[in-house]
């Protein structure tokens, strides 16, 4: 009962299915658990530790994500198995150390280790951050306009931080923690209110006017029904009716292009002659748009490890997920995406699972793992710099910090998961983003939902689902560069660090100590 009953307060604790209040009572559940079974005198107390933590964290992971199912049964398995089971670990070490180490670095440990695995999740193969537990703030950010500085890893630490002291507050009736607990809370608010500027939300008469495309295409109907000429008619109507002489960026979805655009032919394209065409008439205008787009390797190219080969044997070629600009300079410019959703844009551990390539999801006929750049691209032109997000790109907060940029552009394709919260949470992140930058965030969603966020999380207009829309606004750049920009994920950086620290007390510990199990 305590080990659902935690999964459950972690589970409605989540952006778009409860309240964020309950991620303060998340962990308490286990704690108690871990508490009564480390006193008590059965056999094989980590075994029992990790079992009930596993059940607590798979009712965390499959309430929260249960959405994947939609776009790929095997992936959602893996997700809430992989990850079930990587929380589990480290509750199990936390329980280890504390009988090692004792009580205070005990629970110290339980937060040091718990974020150098969410700092793990975000920058090894089966990099899932999707429920970093700062990411439960997504739709509060009243409350975290310090992100700022610490980016979510710092909304994880606070959350650790008030399981632990109201943990402690029931085991020993201590009053003080429990107080502690609340001035923590409060002064986050206050923080907050002192941070955030409502003033600078719009500006409906001057700045930096952009037009957001939703284009509405059913990803498994309409996406491959619809031959791409069709396809690109719908997005220029939406457009026409939006965009203006100051006009000065339409962004349009992830993979809204769906013609096979090689690279080294791109200008020839059907869809870039057109939206040329379209541009000739807005001196002003840039585009950003989604595209599949595929390269050929030369000869003496050194050819990826994702690169297919040609039928004939001819030569080798590779596909990627492309972010395609056209400056109003007349350039084209492309970006490929570089965090790959594992399982069904990448196979994780190509070396030992490159066979299971057929298990991954199906996006428009291309299975296995796409190619992805080595660099993060930034967009220039007529004064102001784009740094573009495609899709899961978004969850990674260090990807907006690798370039100083004017705007945020996320551009994706939520359909996959229907009409479900996934939608949702993805698009709760990108205010996540825009308080760790103090950038506004462009969103254009293929089905919803399509916004404009300010650089203190406040959504300024945004779509509905499933509904072919376009919409239109006024914002002000600013070159602004907050900590978290300059430093990135640093508290995983040190986390891990320490974390490293006490794992090696603890087994010299353990060794001195041989009676210590």
């Amino acid at each position: 009962m305590l080990s659902v009953l935690g999964g459950m307060f972690l589970s409605f604790s989540w952006p778009s299915i409860g309240h964020f209040s309950f991620i303060f009572f998340g962990f308490i559940p286990l704690l108690i658990l871990e508490d009564i079974i480390s006193k008590s005198s059965i056999k094989k107390k980590g075994l029992v530790v990790f079992g009930y933590s596993f059940i607590t964290f798979l009712v965390f992971n499959v309430i929260s994500t249960y959405w994947i199912y939609h776009a790929t049964i095997f992936g959602a398995i893996m997700a809430f198995l992989i990850n079930s089971l990587l929380m589990s670990l480290v509750f199990l070490i936390f329980s280890k150390s504390k009988n090692i180490l004792g009580f205070r670095l005990g629970y110290f440990s339980f937060i040091i280790f718990w974020i150098s695995m969410e700092y793990l999740h975000l920058n090894w193969d089966l990099a899932w951050p999707w429920l970093i537990i700062g990411n439960v703030f997504a739709n509060t950010p009243n409350f975290i306009q310090w992100y700022e500085y610490t980016g979510i890893l710092g909304g994880s630490i606070l959350v650790l931080m008030i399981n632990v002291l109201l943990f402690t507050y029931w085991k020993h009736r201590n009053f003080k923690n429990l107080m502690f607990s609340s001035g923590i809370i409060l002064s986050c608010y206050v923080i907050s209110y002192f941070l955030n500027d409502n003033n600078i939300i719009d500006n409906k008469e001057e700045g930096f006017e952009v037009v957001i495309v939703q284009p509405n295409i059913d990803p498994y109907l309409d996406k491959f029904s619809l031959n791409y000429k069709e396809q690109m008619d719908i997005f220029l109507n939406l457009a026409k009716d939006k965009v203006t002489q100051k006009t000065k960026l339409l962004v349009g979805p992830e993979t809204a292009l769906q013609e096979r655009i090689w690279e080294s032919e791109i200008d020839s394209t059907y869809s870039i002659k057109r939206l040329k065409s379209f541009q000739k008439k807005f001196p002003n205008l840039s585009i950003l748009i989604g595209a599949s787009t595929y390269r050929v390797f030369h000869k003496n190219e050194n050819i990826s490890s994702t690169a297919r080969k040609f039928r004939d044997n001819s030569g080798f070629y590779d596909i990627y997920n492309s972010a395609i600009f056209l400056s109003n300079t007349n350039q084209v410019k492309i970006y490929h995406k570089t965090k790959l959703v594992p399982g069904a844009e990448q196979i994780p551990f190509p070396y030992l699972f490159n066979s299971i390539s057929a298990f991954s999801v199906d996006l428009g006929g291309i299975s296995g793992s796409l190619g992805k750049s080595n660099y993060i691209n930034t967009f220039s032109t007529d004064g102001y710099n784009i740094t573009p997000l495609i899709c899961y790109e978004s969850v990674f907060g260090e990807m907006s910090s690798f370039y100083q940029s004017n705007l945020l552009c996320v551009i994706t394709n939520d359909g996959w998961w229907k009409n479900t919260a996934g939608y949702k949470q993805h698009f709760a992140y990108s205010r996540l983003r825009a308080i760790e930058q103090r950038k506004h965030v462009v969103r254009s969603a293929n089905t919803g939902i399509s916004a404009v966020v300010s650089p203190f999380g406040k959504v300024i207009e945004k779509t509905v689902w499933a509904k072919k829309e376009s919409i239109v606004q006024n914002i002000i750049l600013n070159n602004n560069i907050t900590f978290y920009h300059e430093y990135g994920d640093y508290i995983g950086r040190l986390s891990s660090f320490v974390g490293a620290i006490l794992l090696l007390l603890m087994l010299v510990r353990s060794k001195l100590s041989p009676t210590l199990h």
